[in-house]
């Protein structure tokens, strides 16, 4: 089934000035914004070419810390973007990264401009920590958790200083992360705003869908869900979305290189899955039926047992469980 390494053997000769911009694009803007630029890309204003960024990046061992979580074809994928048309003139400015295990906190965020003077504001959803996993659970007992506040911040900061339309978006949280900013930031900043993308990532808590911001800017959010979605269905999104054919099953269809592409989108379903809509059933049930305190205190509970290992990451965990 063809996937998104084959999406730039079809397309990657093809310029975003004869072919504008679309889902399967969102997405490849989304995993670059996964890599830990630090020391590469800066946190201001200043542009750094994508081919000069990447070359950093896999010359410091930059595959290495991409952690158990990630898809195995993002590697292959960034390497080959420098080398066709559609991407090798992209530009990476304004790379934002916080991680405080105090506060359970987790945050990492991106800008793109791509050929054409459009900007993509790229939210990374959940890294290989402990930290970031905890703080996703807190989407269910929070107002806001601290890097929706992040979030707030960066994309308001990011309209200060980047002229033009913006385009939002992410993967798993940073998809949560690209609606609630967009939802969040002052009006003037939302009239900037184009399409937001949220790429497979959980809702919110039904008083967010409420709020005027979100009312103004949910004609705008594109949710993408694989057809056997398990973390974005998680809590409530009352968005049109579109259902995308995976070729993995359970958790392993988050992952979007396991979405069948053509040379123009992700091939579409009719329908979520059967087990898909069963999980969704499921764990909406689980969170009605227990009190915000009851959620607090099994997420504390749960979280403190694998902190207590001394692992850090997942990926520690997985050893020390070898």
């Amino acid at each position: 089934m063809p996937n998104i390494l084959d999406y730039l053997t079809w397309r990657g000769d093809v310029p975003f000035s004869v072919s504008p911009p679309n889902e399967v694009d969102n997405y490849i803007h989304c995993k670059i914004g996964t890599l830990d630029f630090t020391g590469i890309v800066p946190e201001n204003e200043l542009y750094v070419p994508l081919p000069q960024a990447v070359e950093a990046y896999f010359a410091a061992g930059g595959a290495e810390k991409l952690g158990a979580l990630s898809s195995p074809y993002i590697a292959p994928m960034v390497k080959r973007l420098p080398e066709t048309v559609r991407f090798r003139e992209v530009m990476l400015t304004g790379f934002r990264q916080v991680y405080d295990e105090k506060k359970t906190e987790q945050f990492s965020a991106l800008t793109l401009r791509l050929p054409g003077g459009q900007h993509y504001v790229t939210f990374r959803g959940t890294d290989d920590t402990i930290v970031g996993w905890k703080e996703d659970c807190l989407l269910t007992v929070m107002d806001e958790i601290p890097a929706q506040r992040d979030a707030v911040e960066y994309l308001t900061w990011a309209a200060s200083v980047y002229p033009g339309k913006i385009a939002v978006g992410g993967h798993s949280k940073g998809g949560n992360l690209a609606m609630y900013a967009a939802a969040m930031v002052p009006e003037s900043v939302q009239e900037r705003i184009g399409n937001i993308y949220n790429n497979d990532g959980p809702g919110f808590q039904e008083k967010i869908l409420q709020t005027e911001g979100y009312r103004r800017i949910k004609p705008r959010i594109k949710t993408i869900l694989s057809q056997n979605a398990m973390v974005g269905t998680l809590l409530w999104n009352d968005c049109d979305y579109t259902v995308v054919k995976s070729t993995a099953a359970l958790l392993g269809a988050h992952d979007g290189f396991t979405w069948e592409t053509t040379p123009t989108s992700f091939v579409r379903c009719e329908n979520l899955s059967p087990s898909a809509r069963a999980f969704d059933r499921a764990m909406e049930e689980v969170l009605v039926g227990m009190s915000m305190a009851e959620r607090q205190e099994f997420i504390e509970e749960f979280f403190g047992t694998l902190t207590a290992t001394g692992a850090v990451t997942l990926s520690d965990l997985s050893a020390r469980m070898l």
